[in-house]
């Protein structure tokens, strides 16, 4: 009784930024630096392909300055 391929579409366009949200913000704190200095965000993933703005999506969820420089990278 798997999703169907919609439904699993639909759950990777909120899971995927949340699970970068989790990575970049460990990294962040590891980096101990002020978010301000961020100036871009390479985000890169291997599902969905067609799930576009998760880089936008990320960089809300981090609040990170909307001048940051974005690359999505599948």
């Amino acid at each position: 009784m798997a999703p169907s391929l919609d439904a699993s579409q639909d759950m990777v366009v909120v899971e995927i930024p949340k699970l970068g949200k989790e990575a970049a913000a460990k990294a962040i704190k590891e980096w101990s630096q002020p978010k301000s200095k961020i100036t871009h965000l390479i985000f890169c993933t291997t599902s969905a392909v067609d799930m576009l703005g998760a880089d936008y999506q990320l960089t809300k969820l981090l609040g990170l300055c909307p001048s940051v420089k974005r690359l999505m990278m599948y």
